[in-house]
């Protein structure tokens, strides 16, 4: 009988432990949540490069979950309880707070090419000849998912508000396969991020760089003889066009910009409420230290992965232009 009671006791003791074990354990990982918006087969082994290297740096042990679409993201941040972060995008990330009445916390931005903010793209075969978001009337539209902000929401309204109708869609499920799809011929014209095309150092050294409102292929595309600048000339762009370099080399000749609409916060890192705050300044300072290395740029900079060269503290009001763009009401603070 005393043998009996003390294995019963013993399971209870290992129960109870199981049941308490610290955050950040085995037994209680910190789960990472990853948006699907560019290539998967890249998103997941770089979360798990930087799951083990947060590991390293705080003892902290993380799980990157890279979610089925957007919704899953959202819907994971929702129901979380205390133990997940993530990268949602500035749409997804006002989603959350909305539903969960605040429940998600904003620490850091995602800094690209030094820019806080990026913008949705309207992309076409120069072959078309559309120039204007009227010419896309009437014409087969490609996105990665109605959750996204830059492929669907803000393309949507802005086209609703032009007058702009589209005749039919094709859902990819990725930015990236909605340019794939664009140059495979499935669509008309398709919908992503952008980004600003990138002056020579020394010219931002002098504060000379695009900036919203100038021409999205400014200084990339010669639109009077019609083709790109020469390479002794011609800025860096890195929009969506470049995810797909590597397999169509000739992508910035075929493919050009249609119109622009924007500008919009970029992702941000960001933990549900009830996260403890010490954990989150641990991975927070270990995130922004990772990304100020060569090889944590290289993950977090990869054109696969989510091109983030840097990160910057953003609140939560940074986010109130979006709201009041897609029909949110802003919080009272």
């Amino acid at each position: 009988m005393r043998r009996l009671l003390s294995l019963a006791l013993l399971a209870l003791a290992a129960f109870s432990i199981m049941g308490f074990a610290q955050l950040g354990t085995q037994q209680q990982p910190i789960y990472m949540l990853l948006p699907p918006s560019t290539d998967t087969t890249v998103i997941g082994p770089s979360g798990q490069l930087i799951a083990d290297y947060l590991f390293q740096q705080t003892g902290l042990y993380v799980v990157p979950v890279v979610a089925a679409d957007y919704a899953a993201l959202a819907e994971a941040f929702a129901s979380a309880e205390g133990d997940v972060f993530g990268i949602p995008t500035s749409s997804q990330y006002i989603q959350i707070y909305a539903a969960t009445n605040g429940g998600i916390i904003p620490t850091m931005g995602a800094v690209r090419s030094g820019y806080t903010y990026y913008f949705a793209t309207y992309y076409a075969l120069r072959s078309s000849g559309y120039t204007a978001l009227q010419d896309l009337n009437g014409k087969i539209w490609i996105y990665n998912d109605v959750f996204s902000g830059s492929g669907y929401k803000y393309p949507k309204l802005d086209m609703q508000v032009a007058g702009v109708q589209w005749a039919s869609v094709v859902e990819t499920g990725g930015h990236v396969n909605s340019m794939v799809a664009l140059l495979q011929g499935q669509g008309d014209f398709c919908t992503g991020y952008g980004s600003p095309p990138l002056s020579p150092q020394c010219l931002r050294d002098q504060r000379i760089r695009w900036e919203f409102g100038d021409d999205p292929e400014l200084m990339v595309w010669d639109r009077f003889s019609n083709a790109l600048v020469r390479d002794a000339l011609r800025w860096d762009c890195q929009d969506l066009r470049y995810a797909v370099l590597g397999e169509y080399p000739d992508v910035f000749s075929q493919v050009g910009i249609v119109a622009v609409c924007g500008p919009i916060a970029n992702d941000v890192l960001a933990f549900v409420s009830d996260f403890p705050t010490d954990l989150k300044d641990q991975i927070v300072a270990a995130l922004v230290a990772h990304i100020a290395t060569p090889e944590g740029l290289a993950i977090w900079n990869n054109k696969k992965f989510y091109q983030w060269s840097g990160m910057s503290a953003v609140a939560d009001s940074a986010f109130d232009g979006m709201r009041t763009l897609l029909g949110y009401a802003i919080p009272e603070r």
